[in-house]
Order: structure tokens, then sequence, then C-alpha cells
């Protein structure tokens, strides 16, 4: 039997690399605004990680009862109803990998321009994402190489970042913030029987960088064995990028003034000046910015799968649904790259992450929701079975939709905006190639 081509390894790196990105190197700076206490903030990252891996284990049952690409896609599609498919992906191919893309660009030149001032951070980012999209439009095997290497560089980086980071940080104890809990951190967090309003504002950018804990979802039809792969890929990825993303977060704290991370996208590169010193703290930002390079591949390789699934079912797309004598939807790179080049040029880094956060929010509540559907139609799998059901999923739907409530309530424009993204895609269904 041949090969799908993508083991254990690579599906855990699409998950690391997916959500190891741009979030955890600019949320920070934001959260900042409302919560400034050093325990309070880890907690923040906690509670949002043990929330994805709630979301995890509901996707991990979904992905192996339905074992296709497509993700969102083909899930919601079987599901509820193909109408709603089409919605999400849609969304996906659009909100879900191609502004991501554009987001994750943004950074890097964030990042370069801190580095070099008036360095055209945009122009190097469409040269990236151009470059990337080549590499993956040429060879599976290739890509998966430079994906694997690239995202096992960043967790070494990262160890090593946050290992000198802690044992530098006593050079720096009045500047940074202090971890410990204190009955203040308690005040910081809880309120009147719920999370502090300031608290739950920062779940918002912690929603946003744990977000692609369900990649290697959308590439299950390309995963060996995916009923053992694909929840170990799901469930460890996501385990190690929330020890990835404490210990990031703690050195950040621990090394820089708050008054300097507040409002900044770039507090990786703030905390390496005051840890390595401003030449080698530049240095350090490069890498930094190297670090994103992963993420955008795995956006790159796995989006356009979604969207040439989508493609198959469209009269006036069908003729790109097509993959190469290598399995490469070459058509569905390129398109991808289009749209994501658009985007890095019309829009800013907040307004992405809010068109982002509350559509995607939006969808994934629809997914996992999905699991209590698929057990009523169809029983209790055969296989993986969601740790924790039916607690962990309602947890995560509670807690996930009220993040999506503060984007409707907080960013209406930016939400509708994104809903409207999902409109386009239901008008899509119009135009279906009839089973």
């Amino acid at each position: 039997m041949k090969s799908k081509g993508i083991g254990f390894w690579g599906a855990t790196s699409m998950v690391v690399a997916n959500m190891v990105g741009t979030g955890v190197f600019t949320s920070l700076g934001y959260q900042l605004y409302g919560t400034q206490d050093g325990f309070a903030i880890l907690m923040i990252w906690l509670v949002g990680g043990i929330v994805a891996l709630f979301g995890a284990f509901a996707y991990a049952e979904i992905a192996n009862r339905l074992p296709q690409n497509g993700g969102e896609f083909y899930f919601l599609s079987e599901i509820y109803h193909p109408i709603v498919g089409f919605m999400a992906g849609f969304v996906s191919a659009t909100v879900g990998f191609a502004a991501p893309v554009a987001g994750a660009c943004l950074a890097f030149g964030a990042y370069l321009n801190g580095i070099f001032e008036g360095f055209d951070g945009k122009f190097i980012g469409a040269i990236l994402m151009v470059l990337i999209s080549v590499l993956h439009s040429k060879s599976v095997k290739v890509g998966m190489l430079f994906q694997k290497i690239s995202t096992l560089g960043k967790i070494i980086i990262i160890g090593l970042f946050v290992g000198v980071g802690f044992i530098w940080s006593g050079d720096h104890v009045s500047v940074g913030l202090n971890l410990a809990m204190t009955e203040k951190s308690l005040g910081e967090i809880w309120k009147n029987g719920w999370f502090n309003s300031a608290f739950s504002v920062s779940l918002v950018w912690v929603s946003f960088a744990y977000s692609g804990w369900n990649a290697s979802a959308y590439i299950a039809g390309s995963i060996e064995n995916p009923e053992k792969n694909l929840t170990r890929s799901i469930v460890i990825g996501t385990l190690l990028v929330i020890l990835a993303y404490l210990g990031l977060n703690s050195v950040f704290l621990l090394n820089a003034p708050k008054i300097e991370l507040i409002g900044k996208k770039e507090v990786g590169l703030i905390a390496a000046n005051y840890i390595f010193g401003m030449g080698w703290g530049k240095i350090m930002g490069g890498i930094i910015s190297i670090l994103l390079i992963s993420t955008i591949s795995s956006m790159i390789f796995t989006g356009p799968r979604v969207l040439n699934e989508m493609f198959k079912k469209l009269k006036v797309a069908n003729k790109w649904a097509v993959l190469d004598s290598k399995n490469i939807p070459v058509p569905s790179i390129y398109a991808q790259l289009g749209l994501s080049l658009l985007l890095l040029y019309t829009l800013d880094f907040e307004s992405l992450i809010y068109y982002v956060a509350f559509t995607l929010s939006f969808f994934t509540i629809l997914t996992v929701f999905g699991i209590f559907v698929l057990r009523i139609k169809e029983g209790k799998p055969l296989g993986y079975k969601a740790f924790g059901y039916p607690i962990t999923p309602l947890i995560f739907i509670v807690m996930t939709s009220s993040v999506a409530w503060f984007f409707i309530t907080e960013k209406p424009f930016e939400s509708l905006l994104g809903l409207g993204t999902g409109l386009v895609g239901a008008g899509l269904y119009f135009f279906r190639v009839k089973d």
C-alpha cells in the first residue's frame, strides 16, 4: 500500500508549528493593558492551554470518525449540512489560513524592523511567503522535511531562550514582574463568582495564541495510521505548546519591565535585549523572527488542502481541484498565496487578529458541539474516545463562547466581517457540483 507520507512526527510538527507563532510572541503586550500581575498572567496562559486541550480531545474523536482532508469543511458537512460545511470551509481557507499567514508575515516584519530600522517588513514577508509556497508546490517530501527541521529548530531555540532566561533572570529582579501568587493575584483572576473582566479579555489574546491545535485534523486523510497518529499528534502537540508558552511568558515577565511590553508586538525582542544585552538581544530577536517561518510553512502546507476539497465541490472552481503527480494541490497553494498577499497589504495587525479570532471561535464551537451530535446519531466511537466526555467538550464550548461574545460586543465590525465571510461560503453552496 502506498504511504500517505505524513507520520506521527510530521503531524505533530504541524500542530506545534501552527500554534507556536505570531500569538505567543505578540499577545503578552496586549494582555498587560488589563492584567499586570505576573501570576495572574501565567494562569491566563494555563487556562487557555487547558481549554485548547479540551477542544483537542473532541477534535481527535471527530477526526478519527471522519478521517479525511478538509477539517471543518468536511466535518460540518457530514455532521450538520453541506451548507454549514461550505461556510466553515470558506472561513478556513480565508480566515483560518490566508489571514494568519499574512499576520505571521506582519509579525516577522515587526521583529526585523526592531533589528534594522526602516526595514520594509511587509516586502520581506511577501518574499518569504512566495518562496515557501513554491517549496510546498514542488515536493511533499521536501516540504515536510523543511517543516520538521524548522519546527525542531523552533523547539530547541525556545528551550534555550527559556533556559537562559531563567538562569539570568536574577539580574533583572528589579525590572520584571513577580510570578509568585499573592492576594492581589486572586483578585486579578476571580471576581463575583467568575473570571475578572480584564482576565477574560486577556483570554481573548491567549485563545488566538493557542489557535492551531487542530492543525493535523485538516490533513487527516494524508496521515499514516490516523487512528493512532492523528490523536497523538493533536494531544501531544498541544501539551508541548502549553509547556513552551508557560516557559516563554515567564521569561518575558521576569526579565523585561512591563512598561516597555505594554501594547508592543515584539515582546520577545524586548525581553531578549534585557537578557542578552542590546547586541546579542538583536541577534536573538532575529532568531525569533525566523521561528515564525515554520508557522508560515505549516499553514501554507495545510490551508490549500482545505481549499482543494472546496474546489472539488464547486462548479466554477472544479478545474482547479487537481493534484499533480506528487499528490500536491498546486493551484490551491497559489490561490491561497494570492489571498494572503492581498490581506498582507490591506489589513493592519490588530484588525487581522480580531477578524480571525471571532470567526474561528464560532466554527470551532460548532465543530466541538458536533461530538454530541455524532454520539447521538452513531453511538460511542469504536476507536479513540474524547477524554473526560461530556465535561471536557462542554467546558470548551462555554469558555470559547465567552471569548466569542467578547469579540462580537467589543469588536462588532471585525466580527461581522468574519461572519460575512462565512455567508459568502454559504452562497458558494448553491454553485456546488451536484452529487
